[in-house]
């Protein structure tokens, strides 16, 4: 929330994961729970980008996947979000599929329901999401732009042990479909560099999923209007440097 309040198309891959990790410490968090992925545009393409070395996210989609070490747990969140605060037309219809398969997703993380159930849940949503944006013309094509797994446990580690049977209750899990669009791939040009990845930490009881992650806002419409919040940095001027 407070780095969707601060984001501005001027600020850099690595501010914006010193925002994220200065918040950590605010709350007492001792780490973080993995190296910081923060992808503005085309970066965002690559699963597990963490050079954050962009100097200027300009008016991009920011894949943000960063998650809190706290007293020996971690949690692991993403959130995808328009530098300049509103989506673009291309930008929310990869987003709005996203947030229905993650919707799907988590739905499906009941007790009882085999580990891959999540999985399938959102393949089926971004098979048919792509396919009527034209960007695939079969659904075997959807892992074109949607290549890695939707769920793994969650605990002392960020993949942490678990059993891939049928979920029992109290179980926490990852729920986390994403849509990459490289430069160059295979489809119209208006949507290459868009990447979005939605992921929240579900804790899976007996009257259901919970998402332990939902303070942060998630469907396109809650996050520009977080954006549009004063953020406390905003007054945060450090004097330039020869």
């Amino acid at each position: 929330m407070e780095v969707m309040k601060a984001m501005h198309p001027n600020m850099s891959e690595t501010e914006i994961q010193g925002v994220h990790e200065y918040v950590y410490k605010k709350y007492g968090a001792e780490y973080e729970g993995y190296p910081s992925i923060v992808g503005g545009g085309n970066n965002g393409c690559i699963l597990h980008y963490i050079e954050n070395n962009k100097m200027e996210v300009g008016n991009d989609l920011v894949l943000m996947d960063l998650g809190a070490e706290y007293h020996g747990y971690t949690a692991d969140v993403t959130r995808t979000i328009p530098a300049n605060g509103k989506f673009s037309p291309e930008q929310k219809a990869i987003y709005d599929i996203v947030y229905e398969a993650q919707e799907a997703g988590i739905k499906a993380s009941v007790v009882g329901a085999e580990f891959q159930a999540p999985g399938k849940a959102a393949l089926k949503v971004v098979e048919e999401g792509l396919i009527t944006l034209g960007i695939i013309k079969e659904a075997s094509e959807a892992r074109t732009y949607f290549p890695h797994g939707t769920s793994h446990y969650l605990g002392l580690d960020v993949h942490d042990q678990g059993t891939y049977r049928p979920f029992q209750p109290n179980t926490v899990i990852t729920v986390e479909p994403g849509i990459y669009i490289p430069e160059g791939s295979d489809c119209d040009k208006k949507w290459w560099g868009i990447a979005v990845r939605i992921e929240d930490d579900i804790l899976i009881t007996e009257e259901g999923p919970v998402n332990l992650s939902a303070m942060a806002p998630r469907t396109t419409q809650a996050i520009e209007a977080m954006m549009k919040q004063p953020s406390p940095l905003d007054d945060f001027q450090l004097p330039k440097l020869d």
